[in-house]
């Protein structure tokens, strides 16, 4: 007697989450591939009425581009549900948005076999991961720069192996350094060059002058006013035509100028252009203008020999700056990854402390530990990739989203492989779930394969993950915790990294660092 209404409670729900769920929802038939309904989301996404949608095939929502291959992989979906990638959603307006699209299994309903599209616009992560890029571009340029800063023997070198540094495998085409003239004429001297764009300094006169056109560009003003200039897009720049013209050839969609003086009295510019509009955020450029300082310095020491002894102190400490430069530019990763998981906020700090108080404990020296800080700071970087939804989900994972989390150290390695670091990074992210005995991942790597700074980071990472309150369960006492990674000793965690672990909190005192909920 309660089936109807039970019934009738159901199509309600059913009705409720059609109307105001948050991601756009189509249908369409499966043989003809016609839509035939969508939801109120998905017309304020696309911009059309169900009426206007209505008997038209699915593709139409697709960019021209890409219908081709979308309809491929309908037909390849046709069976089973799936997830898709790399594909946008054309609105009625024209403009395109980029989207992750789940498909469901087909299923039957008034006589025909239809299949529901879930689109969720990934614009805003898309950006996200682009500012993460162009933090790690500028970060990778300033520490190949570095080691120019090191090796090279004139200013001439120096200059060509830093222009190559920011261009070699990264989103920047070009990088050259000009020198002002003096004279008449103010010609513009270019020292040196290098990327893959190169070919867009060509034939070209320049000027720093005002008087002269090629003197209004921004490598010129950055000169001749010593402030730093920016192009967020050449595409709508009032740049000269003929400039503009070779930008739109070769790629270049914005650039920054970062003025440089030398103590020897030349000046001159840092240029940097980049294959994407908007690549230089505030973190970017202040990388940069550390390094044209660094530039500065070392172009100084080197055209200065009876000076070498002072300028060799003031490279070294030049690196140490860089040392620091690098480790703060983790932060912005770190804020990144915490503001997608605000039940792990702060655990990649916390760990952090707790291992280097470990290594501390073992008598690490102080370089070792400040890579090992860096390195537990980073360590879950490559669950950037995994949807939040996986991270903070309060039920069991199933296989494939256990699965998917369990790539994060594979991807983490990924992401951080081509930054140099002084310390092994990239391999103790990639090593940190690994287990002594081998049930580890991703890997399977045994005992001393491990690196020592994975094995100190894999006991603090637990201790600080069992410790915190998780959406699937809550903290655990410290005491429990220090028995459990006892009984884990000498089988999946080194005994020696456990027994300092263990001598810290319940001899020594160490206490947990706080946690702060936001």
């Amino acid at each position: 007697m309660n089936s109807k209404p039970g019934v009738a409670a159901l199509n309600r729900l059913h009705q409720l989450s059609w109307e105001y769920a948050r991601d756009a929802i189509v249908v369409a038939e499966l043989e003809s591939g016609l839509l035939v309904d969508l939801n109120p989301a998905a017309e304020a996404l696309t911009g059309f009425t169900r009426q206007e949608i209505f008997g038209r095939h699915f593709t139409m929502l697709h960019p021209e581009s890409e219908r081709a291959s979308m309809l491929l992989e309908f037909q390849k979906n046709s069976e089973r549900k799936g997830l898709l990638r790399a594909f946008h959603l054309l609105k009625k307006d024209g403009c395109s948005v980029p989207v992750e699209i789940s498909t469901s299994a087909p299923f039957e309903s008034g006589g025909k076999m239809l299949t529901i599209g879930v689109f969720r616009d990934i614009s805003q992560a898309e950006e996200r991961e682009h500012q993460l890029s162009t933090r790690n571009w500028a970060l990778a340029a300033y520490a190949g720069a570095a080691l120019a800063l090191g090796q090279s023997r004139s200013s001439e070198s120096l200059l060509q192996a830093i222009c190559k540094a920011i261009t070699q495998d990264s989103g920047y085409l070009l990088a050259w350094v000009g020198m002002a003239e003096d004279g008449p004429e103010k010609r513009l001297q270019i020292l040196a060059s290098a990327g893959k764009a190169r070919s867009y300094l060509d034939g070209l006169a320049l000027s720093w002058s005002d008087d002269d056109p090629s003197g209004l560009g921004p490598a010129a003003t950055c000169i001749r006013t010593a402030t730093m200039q920016l192009m967020q897009d050449y595409q709508s720049s009032a740049i000269l035509p003929e400039w503009l013209e070779r930008a739109r050839q070769l790629g270049i969609r914005s650039s920054v100028c970062i003025p440089i003086s030398i103590q020897a009295g030349w000046r001159g510019a840092l240029v940097i252009y980049s294959a994407h509009p908007s690549a230089f955020p505030p973190a970017a450029i202040q990388v940069f203008q550390d390094l044209a300082g660094q530039i500065c310095h070392g172009v100084h020491a080197l055209d200065r020999e009876k000076h070498l002894a002072e300028e060799r102190r003031l490279l070294a400490k030049s690196e140490k700056q860089l040392i620091q430069a690098l480790s703060a530019m983790v932060a912005p990763i770190i804020t990144a990854m915490e503001l997608r998981d605000p039940y792990t906020a702060g655990h990649q700090s916390r760990t952090a402390d707790i291992a280097c108080a470990i290594g501390a404990e073992m008598g690490w020296s102080e370089d070792r530990l400040r890579g090992l800080h860096v390195a537990a700071q980073v360590h879950d970087i490559g669950k950037i990739s995994v949807p939040a939804e996986f991270l903070t989900k309060p039920s069991k994972l199933t296989q494939a989203e256990q699965e998917l989390i369990n790539g994060h150290p594979e991807t983490g390695f990924t992401i951080l492989k081509d930054i140099w670091f002084p310390w092994p990074i990239a391999d103790t992210v990639r090593q940190h779930h690994e287990r002594i005995d081998g049930s580890g991942y991703p890997l399977g790597l045994k005992g001393n394969a491990i690196l020592p700074e994975a094995r100190v980071l894999a006991v603090a990472d637990t201790v600080e993950a069992m410790s915190s309150y998780r959406s699937y369960r809550p903290a655990r006492p410290i005491d429990s915790v220090l028995q459990e990674i006892e009984e884990l000793a000498g089988r999946s965690l080194d005994p020696d990294v456990v027994g300092v672990c263990v001598s810290l909190f319940r001899e020594k005192n160490f206490v947990l660092p706080r946690v702060v909920l936001h």
